[in-house]
């Protein structure tokens, strides 16, 4: 046991997949001590449920050190990530988005729809089956995390004091019990830690149903009538689905969406992947997995010193890949406060915010998901979709322009990445302006408290935020006794603080609308001024929760 608390670890995170990976990875970053559980053996391939990582995830990773390989992981460097849409797989083409390979990413602009986002990090086409290997050696090897497999949580009591987990080694039939200041779960959508704090998940139910297959093939590859796609939306009026390239090569993931009337267990999964390919293909099949859409939001994401994260809390239709990118900004948002209260300058009261602010997100962003969905779904398929000749032809061009138009919004999700603002937190010191309000296709920077602080190329083709400390940052015009009263009162409070002078930055400069701006470590604006607070002491303490501790019974 860490004899400095009486625990084994300060923070015990269940589950090993992304957001777990990553919750583990910020907390190792900042110091904290943290074991992972994770009930899969460790030599279990991780299934490519996931398989966008998006622009503000990828900015994670950049902090985390790990961006660069996660680039470098997945597809062939110069396979195209396009978005195709096709009434079947070999059949006839509807219309594509154009996205260029991950070795083009960074081009200046690369003439995709993200290509020109203010972000040096834009969306990543990666399978989960890639990016958790990568997640997990970064994580065990870099910042020596203590990632334990085969370990089954299978109790969980909060003590008061810190939390007693109860965990089976299902190989050996062991038992053993663990200790931590805190329990986060990150064990998916059958969470037992969310069952451990009484949570229930509320929303909207049987959306819709779907197979997925995880296969290998060679036939798909050599058959393809088009450019390659990483993305190959099916639309017929027989079956609808989904193709998604994992390796460039040989696998792939294949989504199967059941009609009204059928039943998984009643549909053959072979037929179902012939209709969406549009003819028997060779094809081995290495794993399948029953799903049904839903739109549900757990009622709560904490209870005393446990929390939860990722699909543990929420759960919504995988359009855009929103689920599992929202699972890592939870982390990222949590990560810091914990840390915050183990160190001491963050209060007990600063970890009541993690619920504030992001369970609005979690029903916000379900609900765009949800209405992505219905969209694509109401765009109706003409009677000669499929027909060869002149009137198919017409049908196609006019039917996939339609498609284009409704569906653009999930692959320009500029929004769902930058725009995301936190309006009810207990520690944000708001002011007169309000956010715009949330559009998935829209952004424009802004320095409104809880928005992400603006990102802004330098003179040098440096990042702004990567400038910011890992913790506190005060964005200024200029060195000025200001920022130096700023420093000496985060100094006497303990909160760590860097300044950051972007007065010879003209770009930087022009989206900082006001001359003091105080970033979180989450690179949320905490607070903004044209001048001194009326008492910067009283604001430190409101951002780091000390005031509202003093406030509670």
């Amino acid at each position: 046991m860490n004899d400095t608390n009486g625990c084994d670890c300060d923070v015990l995170v269940v589950g090993a997949g992304p957001v777990g990976l990553t919750l583990a990875m910020d907390l190792a970053s900042r110091g904290v001590s943290v074991r992972v559980l994770e009930a899969r053996p460790a030599d279990a391939p991780a299934h490519p449920k996931c398989n966008t990582t998006s622009a503000r995830s990828m900015e994670i990773f950049r902090r985390l050190g790990v961006a660069a390989e996660v680039r470098r992981a997945g597809l062939p460097a110069d396979h195209p990530c396009d978005v195709a849409y096709a009434t079947r797989f070999l059949g006839h083409e509807l219309g594509r988005f154009p996205f260029p390979a991950w070795s083009r990413r960074y081009d200046s602009a690369d003439g995709s729809l993200d290509g020109t986002w203010p972000t040096p990090e834009p969306p990543h086409r990666i399978s989960q089956l890639y990016l958790e290997p990568v997640l997990r050696r970064h994580a065990m090897d870099m910042l020596g995390v203590a990632v334990d497999f085969d370990a089954e949580v299978t109790a969980l009591t909060d003590r008061g004091a810190g939390v007693e987990a109860l965990v089976r080694h299902p190989v050996t039939g062991s038992e053993r019990r663990l200790h931590a200041r805190f329990a986060i779960g990150c064990d998916g959508a059958r969470s037992l830690v969310r069952k451990a704090i009484g949570a229930k998940l509320h929303g909207d139910d049987n959306l819709s149903r779907t197979r997925s297959v995880y296969l290998r093939s060679h036939d798909l590859k050599a058959r393809q009538p088009r450019e390659a796609a990483w993305m190959t939306w099916i639309i017929n009026d027989e079956r609808r689905g989904n193709v998604i390239a994992l390796d460039g090569e040989s696998l792939w993931l294949c989504h199967c969406t059941l009609r009204r009337e059928e039943a998984f267990d009643a549909v053959d999964t072979r037929a179902m992947i012939a209709q969406v390919i549009g003819a028997p293909v060779d094809v081995e099949i290495l794993a399948a997995e029953d799903w049904t859409g839903r739109r549900l939001v757990a009622d709560r994401y904490r209870a005393g010193n446990m929390f939860l994260a990722g699909d543990a809390a929420h759960l919504w239709i995988p359009y855009g890949g929103f689920g599992m990118n929202a699972g890592i900004e939870d982390a990222i948002s949590l990560s810091w406060m914990l840390a915050a209260a183990l160190k001491g300058w963050g209060s007990s009261a600063l970890l009541d915010a993690y619920e504030a602010e992001r369970r609005p997100i979690g029903e916000q962003v379900s609900r765009a998901a949800q209405r992505l969905f219905a969209e694509q779904g109401r765009v109706r398929l003409p009677a000669a979709l499929e027909d060869n000749g002149p009137a198919g032809d017409d049908a196609r061009r006019a039917y996939g322009a339609a498609l284009l138009a409704t569906d653009k919004a999930q692959f320009n999700p500029v929004g769902l990445n930058f725009a995301i603002a936190y309006g009810g937190s207990p520690v944000i010191a708001y002011d007169d302006d309000a956010a715009l309000a949330f559009e998935i296709d829209r952004y424009e920077p802004s320095t409104t408290p809880g928005c992400r602080a603006p990102q802004a190329r330098l003179h040098d083709g440096a990042w702004l935020h990567d400038l910011f400390g890992p913790d506190f940052t005060l964005v200024t015009r200029g060195r000025t006794p200001l920022s130096a009263a700023f420093q000496a009162a985060a100094k006497r409070q303990g909160l760590p603080l860097a300044v950051v002078d972007i007065s010879t930055e003209p770009q930087a400069a022009a989206l900082y609308d006001h001359p003091l701006v105080l970033v979180r470590p989450d690179q949320r604006v905490a607070w903004r001024g044209h001048a001194a607070p009326a008492a910067i002491d009283a604001l430190l303490e409101h951002v780091r929760g000390a005031r509202q501790q003093e406030a509670r019974p």
